[in-house]
């Protein structure tokens, strides 16, 4: 054939095409190096055999770098069409420029040792069946209530004995540390991932799992890009944790999402795992998506609401804290526990410990906020000041996250006490009466937004304030094609950004035309930056936080 020596590859740039080279014997996934616009890169041939539609064609060089798996590239398309970027920007961050040269240091080799077979109590074995069969009907499977992890355990031990691969998937590197002991204890094959550690150390790690069929991998979201090739089960556990969106850069992907879509790709099993689980997966569950299955939640600690707008009328406030919050503070402290405080962030700790010292001097009582919050350990009094903040007018969410993480702190302490002036809030009344995210489904169903639809940011950033509005306003006209186009507006941001930012919001139905209509926006924003020569001014942010 004419064309057997050109090949496609695929660059870590933000491209709308794969540029062509020529390479004789040349297999799909192997790692090449190449120039694209008089700079050398290293790119992963995606097509082989085909016609060059461009006049000039450079020669690819052959590198010794291990080549990507079809799964990977086909993992990489899913994430592209999802989140509306180039498949070379999800390449870029599948092999960062640290990883797509050099030598890995020495690969650890694995014993294939796996612990026995746990002995489940009949209620839990009950669970474990119930999870087997939501796996049975191809269904990811949501997994609610407290108690996750040994069911997760033996979930991945049946997996390991079957020969394929478990990736168990944290929010956080500080929640993989504290799992990490705990689990290499009965696996010892453990392979923790995630982007602290060396370069030399993640490039090792991703030889094993690209070696071995059978490896448990602990990780945060991008562990989701190591080369696995015979992968069985994918865990999420806290799947409605915020830190596992990417925020930047791109792709903007959702780690909880992205894994059902990686989990497609290889005929994995998928199971979500929540004590306060996000409203879109339990939306999921009630639209027959998912399969739900629940756990005891240890929702047992009294809760107790002091209404600061009625002590202070009582005189009943010292400084932050009310003398309810004070009393119940010095019977915990005389009687040698320990008490946790959140603040509503960072700036207001020193002014809390500053009145703590004048209130109980020398006294160990911990500070937080809402974000350490989920590290915490276990006390018998958790204090929450100024609980309103928690309650944000701008972020329709607001709620729903209040909720969880009142939800989780109320199953870390016996006695939950929480400071507000809106002690009839929604909110509360929820956490009074053991409710979910499900409890604010009404409210979003009548305002049109998720899980009922699509949220999409179309996010422009300039230095020029007014091209900045006359372009956003521009772009927003021609995308009134679809359903439901708000804005541009001025979102909150940092007064020291370099750049103002503005923001379309588009509600997409989730309906059958869903992917017509999202392939339409990017054609429309793509032919926006070319005719207006504004590109890296717009980023497209499929399900923002």
């Amino acid at each position: 054939m004419a064309w057997e020596k050109f090949i496609q590859v695929i660059l870590p740039l933000h491209l709308e095409w794969e540029p062509y080279y020529e390479l004789e014997d040349a297999r799909v996934g192997e790692r090449v190096k190449v120039e694209f616009a008089h700079r050398e890169y290293i790119g992963v041939v995606s097509k082989v055999g085909v016609k060059p539609e461009v006049e000039k064609v450079l020669e690819a060089r052959r590198t010794e770098l291990p080549p990507v798996g079809p799964q990977e590239i086909a993992f990489w398309r899913q994430l592209a069409d999802y989140y509306l970027c180039g498949v070379g920007e999800v390449f870029k961050a599948a092999y960062p420029t640290v990883l797509r040269q050099g030598k890995p240091r020495k690969v650890p080799e694995l014993s294939g040792r796996l612990p026995d077979g746990s002995a489940l109590s009949p209620f839990t074995e009950t669970a474990m069946q119930a999870i087997l069969e939501g796996f049975k009907r191809k269904k990811t499977v949501l997994l609610q209530g407290s108690g996750k992890t040994e069911l997760y355990l033996e979930l991945a031990r049946r997996t390991l004995s079957q020969g394929k691969s478990v990736l168990f998937l944290v929010p956080e590197i500080a929640l993989a540390r504290q799992l990490e002991t705990r689990i290499s204890a009965l696996f010892p094959d453990l392979l923790t991932y995630d982007s602290s550690q060396t370069t030399g150390t993640r490039r090792a790690i991703a030889q094993v799992v690209r070696d071995n069929p059978a490896t448990l991998v602990l990780g945060t979201r991008s562990a989701l890009f190591l080369p696995y090739h015979k992968l069985g089960l994918i865990i999420v556990d806290q799947e409605h944790d915020p830190s596992f969106k990417q925020d930047s850069p791109t792709p903007r992907y959702n780690a909880r999402e992205s894994a059902i879509l990686l989990a497609a790709v290889h005929g994995a099993n998928v199971l979500l795992g929540s004590a306060t689980p996000s409203l879109e997966s339990l939306y999921n569950t009630e639209t027959g998506l998912f399969t739900r299955v629940q756990l005891p939640q240890n929702f047992s600690a009294e809760v107790q609401l002091v209404n600061t707008s009625a002590e202070s009328r009582k005189k009943g406030m010292s400084g932050s804290f009310s003398f309810k919050l004070i009393a119940a503070m010095k019977t915990v402290l005389d009687s040698g526990g320990k008490v946790l405080l959140l603040c509503r962030g960072k700036a207001a700790i020193p002014e809390c410990e500053e009145e703590l010292r004048a209130l109980f001097p020398g006294s160990a009582i911990e500070l937080t906020t809402p974000a350490g919050a989920k590290l915490c350990g276990e006390y018998p009094l958790i204090g929450i000041l100024q609980a309103d903040g928690l309650l944000g007018k701008d972020d329709f969410r607001a709620d729903e996250k209040a909720l969880q993480l009142l939800q989780w702190l109320r199953g870390r302490c016996h006695r939950l006490l929480i400071q507000t002036r809106e002690d009839k809030h929604p909110v509360f009344t929820a956490l009074a009466q053991n409710g979910d995210g499900l409890s604010f489904l009404p409210e979003r169903r009548a305002v049109g937004y998720p899980p009922l639809t699509r949220l999409i940011h179309i996010n422009l950033r300039d230095k020029s304030v007014k091209r900045l509005e006359y372009m956003s306003a521009l772009l927003s006209r021609e995308l009134a094609f679809l359903p439901t186009v708000i804005g541009p507006f001025a979102p909150t941001q940092d007064e020291n950004a370099p750049e103002q930012l503005r923001c379309i919001r588009l509600l997409l139905p989730r309906d059958r035309q869903l992917l017509e209509r999202k392939k339409a926006l990017l054609t429309v924003v793509s032919s926006f930056e070319k005719a207006r020569k504004y590109q890296r001014h717009i980023v497209i942010d499929v399900d923002p936080l």
